[in-house]
């Protein structure tokens, strides 16, 4: 996969987490935010149960990252973090879009998430911070006020 499709990813995943999300919030005024957070991590575990059977049958046609590379028996306790932090995002973003609706959610998601990008960056990838990406997190900051006093 070449650098320019793999930026299609992003685009396809922000996409699916806003319908996933207002989706969610839908569902909840029918079935309550907790059980439709239940259903979509249920299919979540599902999902993931039957991508887990196709690598082990079929390791050789994915990417490297997917190979099954230790047992669970090499579990270590932070490892439950993602999972927590998956689970905040299928609560909260139903909930901030029933407060304040899907744009104001989505562009305080995208600025925050340009923030900490940036910060893993540094601090984890040790990948320097340059003007573009100073100047890419301003204009984000600059979004979030401008969509929060609009009206």
């Amino acid at each position: 996969m070449s650098t320019y499709s793999a930026l299609l990813i992003p685009v396809i995943l922000g996409t699916v987490g806003i319908l996933q999300a207002g989706l969610n919030r839908t569902m909840s005024n029918e079935v309550g935010l907790t059980h439709a957070a239940l259903l979509g991590n249920a299919i979540t575990l599902i999902c993931s149960c039957l991508l887990l059977f196709y690598i082990k049958i079929n390791s050789d046609k994915l990417p490297s990252m997917f190979e099954l590379k230790a047992s669970i028996s090499a579990f270590k306790w932070w490892y439950i973090i993602p999972g927590i932090f998956g689970f905040m995002f299928v609560i909260g973003l139903p909930w901030g879009i029933y407060k304040i609706g899907a744009v104001k959610v989505t562009v305080g998601l995208i600025a925050a998430q340009m923030i900490a990008g940036v910060l893993w960056d540094i601090f984890v990838e040790k990948i320097p911070v340059n003007t573009m990406k100073v100047m890419g997190m301003l204009s984000a900051g600059l979004s979030v006020v401008f969509i929060t006093f609009s009206k």
